[in-house]
């Protein structure tokens, strides 16, 4: 089967992508947020490529990171909550038994 393959371009280097999970659109945003990011950087004094890519990737790498931390820490605080309704709808209908 053939695969897709993205061409996205960040600070002039064009860059061919296997699209696997996510489509053109996204693969061209992300590149125009690294770009962006890279650029950012690049505005505050840091002027080499190699280590705004580096700094770049480190920084999305946290982002991902710190949101699936999240959002496990959402799925515990929510399994607390149906678990405590479990408790009380346990409770409401013995109490409705008796």
């Amino acid at each position: 089967m053939a695969k897709d393959i993205v061409q996205v371009e960040i600070k002039r280097i064009p860059l061919d992508i296997e699209a696997s999970e996510l489509g053109m659109v996204e693969l061209t945003d992300l590149a125009a947020s690294v770009e962006k990011y890279m650029l950012q950087l690049q505005e505050e004094g840091e002027i080499d490529t190699l280590k705004q890519a580096l700094l770049a990737a480190l920084h999305f790498a946290a982002q991902a990171y710190l949101q699936s931390q999240n959002e496990g820490g959402k799925r515990k605080e929510e399994e607390s909550r149906v678990d405590d309704l479990i408790v009380k709808l346990k409770s409401s209908l013995d109490n409705t038994r008796k």
